[in-house]
Formats: structure tokens, C-alpha cells, sequence
């Protein structure tokens, strides 16, 4: 990983968590489940204790994205002697940031709780909680004065000890801590009341995070969601709370925007959990008895709209309620990890969050037909609009179409499903909000994903197309290919960016190491393996030399923003091995992929578009962030292929308006005008000529063929959170 252009977040009040797990930090076990789900319930900053209005206020005016501090660490990591142990973790942590207060959640299984006790007393702010009994004799081995059992005992011993680290406060860094005041917003109940169903939960402790209501006084909580009660209700409580969050983040925003295209509401997270459609490939042992089958059916159930699942007549008479209840309870315990992970996004902008009916077999026949090149253009394009409309059907209820359709705000998935594809209307949801995605499948990856950017943040700076490289790579035999090689290439000069053609691995390591670029862009041929479920490029066809996932991630071949100009890298159907994965392994926070074979003409000229528009954000805060940008760029291909077509066709040149255009492509990024900007297009081309056939379905549209993978919307470009910052602290 490169830390050469990413910023570490650091700040002594911020509170660091670590998790010590009896299993390994990677394996998300029933501990994990636990940990994750307790700590919706903490705080992430002392300045959060002593006002969280203000510190949510302070938040957006620095622009700032700030979650849970989280470690999830090994404990046989620390097996050696005490100051050894001690000196490790203070070098480790103390490599991302400077946290005087540190809390510990421990697993009762782990082996060695004497060094991690000693580990814990070593710290001059350390607290412990203890996840089930670990056994009076490892119990004797922690001071049982810094123990809490809930996040009310976290807080008052905090307090006991305000006194103390105010003394490390004012003499390290200038200024002190009065005292922690909860009571801040008297309507805190009213805009957050406590709703017993899961659903709810996430979207309550993120606005507990603001106005502190949890904190001020524990609420009693069920033993479990009664669940006749809120079938009906779980969307609309769900929208209803993102609604305050929505309502709460137009209160802080009281001054101009610091650019034209920057978006009313934080990005809301939207979890849209799919079942996995080659899970039976992953299992050690196959699926072979009548109750095996049965069990396996219950387990790749799909949810209806209000979230209940329907069981067949035959498996019940199979299985019995009590099977079916444990097969659903493996289900429900997968999809609360998601809830867990995604509140933990959501908490970086304070992003409202949304979980989707989980669904599955209703989409994968029309999905799997993506395994195979379509015979034309259109058929995929046809397919796509299906899938979408399915997708609208199965996912999307009422409220949330109509939701979705007035908000201003970009949308973060969790899944695994071309969400871009989403059809609320009569366009994919990706030409009316800038959408970028998580994968689902792999949780490890997801949580790391949170977790990087919770430490490193990254900043496009105005001279970006300096640190712009393009990686070449195609099989001399490959003359077109290198067709468009060199039409690129020869727009170095007046760009600035550095293209160079590589022939193996090793030149393409040479290349990254020697620039360190912060925009890294592959022009090549991409394809995916069946055998292994991965994506590759292709380096030199004839040779068979390919960049694999296990290629970048060994070689540390990456880059803080990647784009990928070649087909297939992002399959939609039961792939595991992403190189958008790969990538962000060794230190990308953002990578462009595709979903499915591109045209070399269109791709090039899309790569051309993306260079000559960062060249125009040199001097000029246009977009706040890489997600609007990229979503612009790729969106905006609908009016040039529109244009272009129509020219081609009609053998106009001088008829179409070039600056006419040009106010067309300035609507589109626009929230609210964007559907009509296709519609202006449409009616200015028939009107030059009116046969000239402009429907949405006879384009081309590759740009659909694209997929932004990780949090693109906290990357801000430089310019933008300089002229936000010193707008939103003026005196003005």
C-alpha cells in the first residue's frame, strides 16, 4: 500500500476500538457478529460527548468523513513480553493516528488473556468490555476498574477520568474538554423515537450520533421484533428516519454550495443483498439428501416487498418449523452482518441507510445471460432494461421509488446486483443519481473497505493529469488495438499525463513504482475465468501473459483512483475474485470497472473525455467529488453518442449547434434537470430533422457497461473542500 497522496485522520479525541476475536481477524464469526452489532451503540469522538450537535456541525463544515476508529486484531499477535507487546500496538496504531483514549472488546475465547490484560492497563485511557464470561481465573488477570458492560459505563468512566486526559489535552495540543452534555436538542425523542423492529436500527443509532438521545438515557430493548406488527411498516420507519437525517443535514447547510454540481444530502447507503448463485461451489460437501436440498431451498429464500419470507407447502412438510426457523436465523444473521456494516458507512457522512428485500433466484436466469456475448448490441441493452425493471419490482417499494426520485443525493450500494441497471422510471438510476458499489460477498473486503477510508483520506489535487498514468497493453499483432493506443498517446503534451506501452508484469510494476501515480488507468483487453470465478487483463494475448488479482496485490500495482478501460473486469454473475478488490488491497479507495465487453472506439473516446474534463477542474471547483465527476463523465456519452449518430446519419455538420449542446450537457448535471436534458436533446436534433430517431432504446449505451466500485463519493476534489471550508467558516 502507498500512503504517498493519501491523508492519515488523525485527532487525539477520536476513540479508538480494537476487537481481539478468539478466531482469526478475518473470519467474521458469532463474536464478530456481536461486536459489530454493540458498537452502533458508542461514540467515536470526546468532542462528540461534550457536544454532538456541534460536532456534527464541525463535520460538515471541514468536509470531514469520520466513523468508528475500528481494529480488528489477531490476539496472537501479542504473545510476547508486556513492553514488547505494548510498544508494538502503540507503534502500530500510533501509525494512523494519536487517540489518548483506547476501548477494547474482547473475545472470552481468546488464549492469552493475561498479555492482553497486561496490554490493556498499559494504556493511560485503556477500557475493556468482555463479550461473554471469560471464567474467573482469566477475569483475575483485568483491573476490573476500568470494565464497563454497555456504552453508559464506557462514558462515565471517560468521565471519571475528563480531568486527566484535559491535562494531556491542554498541554499537548492547546485546548481542554469542559464536561459532556447530552441534552442538546430537547426534541431528540420526537426526531428519533425508538421503534423495536431490526430494520430501524442502523438509521437510530446514526441519529443518536447527532442528537444523542441513547446516550442521555438507556432505552429498553426487545427481546425480539414482533414481527406481524411491522411487516407492513419496516420500509416506511426506515424512510421516515432517513428522512430526519435528510432534514437535519439541510440544517448545517445554511451557506452556498462550494461548487456547481455538489449534492443537497450525504450519500445514502443502500444495502441490496442478492443470494450468491454459485454458493453450492463453495461448499465442502454437496447438497445430496431430500432434507439437505430442502434446508439448502429455505436458505436462498427471497424476501417479499414487506420483508417476509414465503416457504413452499412441500419443504414445510420436509423440514418442520423448528428447521426452518434455524435455516431462516443462519439467513437473518448474514443479513444483520450487512446492517452492521452498513451503519458503520453510513456513520462516516452520517448517511441514511436502507435495506432492500434480499432476493435471488427471480433475477439469476436473466443475470446469467451476461456469461455470453449478446448477438447484438440491442439485445443487451434489452436484457439490461429487464433486469432493471425486475429488479423495480422485487426491491423497490413505492415509498422508496418516490424517495429516491426527489433526493438529491448519491447513492452507495452494498451489493452484488448491477444496481446501476435499476429502472424507478424510464431510465436506469444511474443517469438520474451517481451510484457506486460495494460487493456483498466477500464482508472481509467490505469491512476493509470502511476501514480504510475511515484512516486515509485522499483529495484529487487541481494538477492530477501530472500524476495521470496510462498502461498500454495489447499483443503486437493487435494493430487496432494500438490504433487507439496512439491516438491517446499523442495527447500527452497537451494534457499532461504519461502513457506508456508495457509488454509484461514486470514493466507495468516498473511503470507504477516509478510514477506513483494518483489516477492509474488500464487500456487493454479484460475477460474473466469460469474455472476460478476471476477477472484478468489481458497484457499480450499471444504470449498469454495476464495481470491477475494476485499480481497486484503481491506487486502493490495500484493507485488511490484506478479506471479500467477493458471488457469484462466486473462480471455480475457469482464472480469472487474482483481486481477491484485486487486494487483496493494494495491502497485504492476507488476503481472504474466494466460489467461487460466495450467497443475500442467508444472506450477511447470515453478515456479522452475523462482527461480533457480533469484538465477543465484545474482552476475551477466544478464537481465535489470523484463519484459526481465520473458518473458525469460516463452519463454524458448518451448526449455525444446522440449527436454523433445523428450527424453520421443525416450527414449534418454545421446544423447541430456545438454551443446548444454544450448548455444540453450542462443540464444533465444537473439533479433536477437531467430526464428533461435527454428530452430537450431529442426534441432540438427532431426539430433540425424531424425523422431523426432519438429513443433512449437505439443507442448503444456503453456506458452502462460500467461499474464504480468502493466509496468514490468521499474522495473530494482539492478545490472543492478548499472553497467549502472557507465558506462554511466565515463570518459571514
Amino acid at each position: 500500500m502507498f500512503y504517498n497522496t493519501a491523508k492519515s485522520i488523525v485527532s487525539p479525541t477520536q476513540i479508538q476500538y480494537t476487537v481481539f476475536s478468539g478466531g482469526g481477524a478475518n473470519e467474521y464469526n458469532d463474536f464478530h457478529s456481536v461486536a459489530l452489532k454493540i458498537l452502533r451503540e458508542f461514540p467515536k469522538d470526546l468532542l462528540q460527548l461534550a457536544d454532538p450537535a456541534g460536532f456534527y456541525n464541525w463535520c460538515f463544515q471541514t468536509g470531514r468523513s469520520q466513523g468508528i476508529n475500528l481494529y480488528l486484531l489477531e490476539p496472537g499477535l501479542f504473545t510476547a513480553e508486556r513492553v514488547v507487546n505494548s510498544t508494538f500496538f502503540n507503534e502500530y496504531s500510533g501509525f494512523f493516528n494519536i487517540d489518548l483514549v483506547k476501548v477494547f472488546l474482547i473475545d472470552s475465547n481468546i488464549p492469552n488473556h493475561k498479555e492482553i490484560a497486561q496490554l490493556v492497563s498499559d494504556m493511560t485511557f485503556g477500557y475493556y468490555m468482555m463479550i461473554n464470561d471469560p471464567g474467573e481465573e482469566n477475569a483475575a488477570y483485568y483491573d476490573e476498574n476500568n470494565f464497563f458492560a454497555d456504552v453508559h459505563g464506557l462514558i462515565k468512566l471517560i468521565e471519571r477520568d475528563l480531568a486527566q486526559i484535559n491535562i494531556v489535552l491542554q498541554k499537548d495540543y492547546g485546548f481542554h474538554i469542559e464536561s459532556f452534555n447530552f441534552q442538546t436538542n430537547p426534541n431528540a425523542d420526537e426526531l428519533n423515537p425508538f421503534h423495536p423492529t431490526m430494520y430501524s436500527h442502523s438509521n437510530y443509532f446514526l441519529l443518536n450520533q447527532i442528537l444523542a438521545n441513547d446516550w442521555a438515557k438507556k432505552h429498553q430493548w426487545p427481546e425480539k421484533e414482533d414481527m406481524p406488527m411491522f411487516n407492513k411498516k419496516r420500509a416506511t420507519i426506515q424512510l421516515g428516519q432517513a428522512a430526519v437525517i435528510d432534514g437535519l443535514a439541510q440544517v448545517v447547510r445554511i451557506k452556498e454550495p462550494a461548487a456547481l454540481i455538489e449534492p443537497v444530502y450525504p450519500a445514502m447507503i443502500i444495502i441490496a443483498p442478492f443470494h450468491f448463485p454459485r454458493f453450492k461451489k463453495f461448499r465442502a460437501r454437496p447438497f445430496e439428501t431430500k432434507r439437505q436440498k430442502a434446508v439448502f431451498k429455505v436458505s436462498q429464500t427471497e424476501q417479499k416487498l414487506d420483508y417476509t419470507f414465503e416457504i413452499e407447502e412441500d419443504t414445510q412438510k420436509i423440514l418442520g418449523h423448528k428447521l426452518i426457523g434455524q435455516a431462516l436465523g443462519v439467513l437473518t444473521n448474514r443479513l444483520n452482518m450487512l446492517d452492521y456494516a452498513g451503519y458503520l458507512h453510513g456513520q462516516l457522512t452520517y448517511s441514511p441507510i436502507f435495506r432492500m428485500p434480499i432476493v435471488g433466484k427471480s433475477l439469476n436466469m436473466d443475470l446469467s445471460h451476461f456469461q455470453n456475448a449478446f448477438t447484438t448490441r440491442k439485445h443487451a441493452i434489452k436484457k439490461m432494461e429487464t433486469i432493471g425493471e425486475l429488479m423495480r419490482k422485487k426491491m423497490v417499494v413505492p415509498e422508496l421509488k418516490e424517495y429516491l426520485e426527489e433526493r438529491n443525493g448519491q447513492i452507495v450500494f452494498i451489493s452484488d446486483l448491477p444496481m446501476e441497471w435499476l429502472r424507478l422510471d424510464r431510465y436506469p438510476l444511474c443517469l438520474t443519481h451517481d451510484i457506486c458499489r460495494i460487493p456483498e460477498f466477500n464482508f472481509s473486503s467490505l469491512i476493509n473497505n470502511y476501514v480504510h477510508n475511515q484512516r486515509l483520506t485522499f483529495e484529487v489535487r487541481p494538477d492530477i493529469l501530472k500524476q495521470t498514468l496510462i498502461v498500454h497493453c495489447a499483443s503486437e499483432e493487435d494493430q487496432d488495438m494500438h490504433h487507439y493506443f496512439g491516438r491517446i498517446a499523442s495527447m500527452q503534451k497537451n494534457l499532461g499525463f504519461k502513457s506508456v506501452f508495457c509488454k509484461t508484469v514486470d514493466e507495468i510494476e516498473e511503470a507504477v513504482s516509478t510514477l506513483k501515480p494518483d489516477l492509474l488507468i488500464f487500456d487493454c483487453h479484460g475477460d474473466f475465468d469460469e474455472k476460478d470465478l476471476s477477472s484478468f487483463l489481458v497484457i499480450d494475448g499471444k504470449n498469454k501473459v495476464r495481470l491477475t488479482g494476485e499480481d497486484i496485490v503481491t506487486r502493490g500495482i495500484s493507485a488511490p483512483l484506478v479506471f479500467i478501460s477493458a471488457c469484462s473486469t466486473m462480471p455480475n454473475y457469482g464472480y469472487v475474485k474482483f481486481l477491484s478488490d485486487a486494487f483496493m488491497q494494495a491502497g485504492a479507495f476507488a476503481v472504474t470497472a466494466t460489467f461487460m465487453p466495450i467497443m475500442m472506439h467508444d472506450a477511447a473516446a470515453l478515456l479522452l473525455r475523462i482527461l480533457s474534463n480533469l484538465k477543465q477542474q484545474q482552476d475551477k471547483a466544478i464537481f465535489s467529488n470523484w463519484l459526481a465527476f465520473i458518473s458525469h463523465t460516463l452519463r454524458s456519452t448518451l448526449i455525444f453518442e446522440t449527436v454523433r449518430k445523428t450527424r453520421s446519419k443525416y450527414d449534418l455538420d454545421k446544423q447541430i449547434d456545438d454551443d446548444r449542446v454544450a448548455d444540453i450537457l450542462l443540464r444533465l448535471m444537473v439533479f433536477e434537470t437531467r430526464e428533461s436534458a435527454l428530452d430537450e436533446l431529442g426534441e432540438y436534433l427532431q426539430g433540425i430533422i424531424p425523422e431523426a430517431d432519438v429513443a433512449f432504446g437505439n443507442l448503444n449505451h456503453e456506458w452502462l457497461s460500467y461499474t464504480t466500485l468502493g466509496r468514490a463519493d468521499l474522495i473530494k476534489f482539492e478545490l472543492w473542500i478548499d472553497k467549502h471550508v472557507k465558506i462554511n467558516n466565515s463570518d459571514e
